[in-house]
């Protein structure tokens, strides 16, 4: 960012924000200027008594749909940080005796934002709409320009929201969305606490605002449970404005669920024809699509504790891979900055499309699913935002964005082609830094990311950005967010002299020590590159080391389950006209393998070096397929489904360097082909065969019942039994022990590299395994 554009934000507290100057050079003249963004200003008693004023019946930076958070500032400014969910319900304001007033008034915020009218634009009807359903313009931002998502009358089309998915724009869309949740969050916490007649009451409330932002929930922490904030069914109050403790109301939590308001805004032409039409609330995991069911908490809790190492380890790598700096610097010199911006890196970290094997898109993805279940609010992209969960999934997504630019402070958004349009954006656009951030506006004037892109310009941060203490040293800030997040999600590999041995069994501790050579290991992960329509709807690959159960309802719960590649999507038709082939629909993504390996020492596997690993994985990495319904899919007849196994040479942290650092990913395709289109040569837990054959994947969300027959997949005149048995004959027989003609390394010690099969760079050719 020009040093002009710095200067001008870090007079945002003053004459932008008193006097409503623009942030940045004005967009087209239009309709645009009904949204803007302005922050909320500094907490004391004469701004107080002025902002209460305009209060009624909703605070006047909001009543115009502004978004700018809540006393933005400079990047040398310190910031109020947005807390773990967690650690929010156990702050104490200082002169309180005991933990959650700040707590407290985050659950009065949500509840009066929910309980307002859905005909008001600060509705929580409305804020969950902006991001997809009912598909109508947010306070009348009506882009319609010409060749978008919109018809030229500027009313929506039938299948998109605002969001961005798939596109470069995917982190920086939701931070200016997250932020006016957050400041409307604010200004209703405000008109909570504005009818306190206690004085020392109210000196606490005002402490407790100025402590207000908005939670997140860190599913990368061990074992990625919900937190019980989200899904106790009621709140008991520890602090209520103007009331003694024996008046305390309990309500219901609002955290737990949205109860839709009057079905006058729940239509056909809102909601569509779908099963969120006849459920009156929010639901997670329900059992089925009928009228009526309930939710199963305990269902979505198991799945996400099932997942919980393949997300932190994710989660760790993501953020630690391929650092801003020179090519291999991140092992010779750690602390060198290069001052160019790299696209690639950008690409690999910010969404799902391409050869982006672990995106912070594709993590969250899954997080969406494993909480909604087959059938919840949260596993759908148009109404996942109903549920109250969505807001704490997000703002973590944005925590994670936020440690990433300080890690990489060198690489920002960079021009993309859009897999398809949204309600603001149009199709195959070429997205950019200067993409407007629709329906986002600041003082008149359209945000992009470029405006959009550090915290600071919202007024809020993170404790693993402590940009205030660095403000001259990007190198100590990029160091001691490395080092928090390697305190946070590093995974069970650790030299002797870190590790605490008792926590491990003696098979571990003697595998580890096999593994770890000159203080470096490998580390292993599966990459999935996969068509999101194929099943005209999410869909899962299941990962195991070990045959699946023969029970498909066992699968995350058994013993040898690894991890869940999760394709989190909708149907998006295209505009009339459009060539399919414009239409990028391949996502990607990965599942660590390294943990589960560990955890399988002493069962035929001694170490994590390749001459053990990798006839391991032949015989025992194995996956499957279940659709939208949690049915099962023959894996060969997803369309585009394709799957390798890849390994890094990682180095462990040190006193000096005191984070892991990830040497260059490498494709290993003779596992996945060898292992075959099935997913392992077994074919427990697939639908039976057929002698039926096709020319196309099914497309259908509904699959046959278990144990029903399923077309095979092949793309030549060869007869559907004839390239069953050779396939099932030459590429899936897995070894029980090592075979001869596997290519291993003879070398033994982790120092040495793999014998590679396949190029190391992103190009290399993954689907060879699964391609018919």
């Amino acid at each position: 960012m020009k040093i002009s554009t710095l200067v001008s934000v870090a007079v945002a507290t003053t004459a932008q924000l008193t006097y409503g100057a623009p942030f940045s050079a004005p967009g087209p003249e239009g309709d645009f200027g009904s949204i803007e963004v302005r922050g909320v200003g500094h907490l004391h008693d004469n701004f107080l008594k002025k902002r209460a004023i305009n209060a009624e019946p909703q605070m006047k930076d909001t009543s115009n749909g502004w978004v700018g958070g809540i006393n933005p500032g400079s990047l040398g400014k310190q910031m109020v940080n947005r807390r773990e969910i967690r650690d929010l319900a156990a702050y104490k304001v200082p002169g309180d005796s005991q933990p959650g007033r700040v707590y407290d008034l985050y659950i009065l915020a949500l509840r009066r934002t929910m309980t307002r009218s859905p005909a008001d634009k600060n509705s929580w009807w409305q804020l969950a709409g902006v991001h997809g359903r009912p598909f109508v313009p947010w306070n009348n931002r009506r882009p319609g320009t010409p060749g978008s998502s919109l018809r030229s009358d500027g009313e929506s089309s039938t299948n998109t929201g605002y969001c961005t998915h798939g596109s470069t724009l995917f982190p920086t869309w939701h931070r200016p969305y997250l932020a006016y949740v957050e400041e409307l969050l604010w200004a209703s916490a405000y008109l909570e606490i504005r009818t306190e007649t206690r004085a020392s009451e109210k000196i606490q409330w005002e402490k407790a605002l100025e402590q207000f932002r908005i939670p997140y929930w860190d599913w990368g922490l061990e074992n990625a449970d919900l937190p019980p904030q989200a899904y106790a069914r009621t709140h008991e109050f520890k602090y209520f404005p103007n009331r003694v403790k024996a008046d305390f109301p309990q309500w219901e939590n609002p955290l737990y669920t949205y109860k839709f308001q009057p079905n006058t805004y729940q239509t056909g032409s809102n909601f569509g024809n779908d099963r969120f039409r006849n459920w009156f609330r929010t639901l997670r995991h329900p059992p089925s699509e009928a009228p009526g069911v309930g939710d199963n908490i305990g269902s979505a809790r198991t799945t996400l504790r099932q997942n919980g190492n393949n997300v932190r380890q994710q989660v760790h790598e993501l953020l630690l891979r391929s650092l801003d700096q020179d090519s291999n610097a991140n092992i010779r010199e750690p602390n060198k900055i290069n001052t160019a911006s790299d696209p690639a890196r950008w690409g690999a970290f910010s969404n799902r499309v391409g050869n982006n094997a672990a995106s912070v898109e594709s993590i969250h993805d899954g997080i969406h699913v494993w909480v909604g279940g087959n059938y919840g609010h949260m596993t759908s992209v148009p109404y996942s935002s109903f549920d109250p969960v969505f807001f704490l999934h997000h703002t973590n997504v944005d925590r994670l964005f936020a440690i990433w630019q300080a890690i990489n402070p060198k690489s920002y958004v960079t021009p993309q082609q859009n897999g398809g349009g949204t309600y603001g954006v149009p199709w195959t656009q070429t997205d950019n830094g200067d993409s407007p951030l629709e329906p986002w506006l600041r003082n008149g004037y359209r945000l992009n990311s470029n405006t959009a892109r550090y915290t600071e310009y919202f007024g809020y941060g993170y404790e693993e950005v402590p940009r205030h203490l660095y403000a001259n040293s990007p190198t100590g800030l990029r160091r001691f967010a490395m080092k928090a997040v390697n305190d946070l999600y590093s995974g069970r590999v650790a030299s002797s002299s870190k590790r605490k041995r008792d926590l491990y069994t003696s098979e571990e501790n003697q595998g580890l020590d096999n593994s770890i050579v000159n203080n470096k290991y490998y580390e292993w992960r599966v990459d999935v590159s996969a068509d999101r329509a194929a099943l005209n709807g999410s869909y899962i690959v299941h990962f195991f080391l070990g045959k699946p159960d023969r029970d498909y309802k066992k699968w995350t719960t058994q013993p040898g389950f690894v991890g869940d590649y999760v394709v989190f999507t909708h149907n998006m038709a295209a505009p009339p006209g459009t060539d399919p082939a414009t239409i990028n629909t391949e996502i990607t993504g990965s599942v660590p393998l390294t943990d589960a390996m560990v955890l399988s020492f002493g069962q035929n596997l001694t170490s994590l070096n390749p001459p053990d690993a990798k006839p391991f994985l032949i015989k025992n990495l194995r996956w499957r397929v279940t659709d939208s319904a949690g049915l099962p899919v023959r894996a060969r007849n997803v369309k585009g489904l394709k799957v390798s196994v890849s390994i890094s040479h990682a180095t462990l942290a040190t006193d000096a360097i005191p984070w892991t650092q990830f040497g260059e990913w490498t494709f290993l395709t003779d596992i996945a082909r060898r292992i075959g289109k099935d997913g392992g040569p077994d074919k427990i837990g697939i639908p039976d065969l057929s002698s039926t054959s096709i020319t196309a994947a099914p497309t259908s969300t509904e699959a046959p019942a278990y144990g029903t027959e399923l077309p095979t997949l092949v793309t030549s005149t060869t007869s559907a039994a004839a390239e069953e048995s050779s396939t099932e004959a030459s590429a899936t027989e897995a070894p029980t022990s090592v075979a001869e003609d596997v290519e291993i390394p003879t070398a033994t010690s982790a120092d040495v590299e793999p014998t590679v099969e396949a190029s190391s760079t992103a190009s290399a050719d993954v689907s060879s395994p699964t391609d018919d």
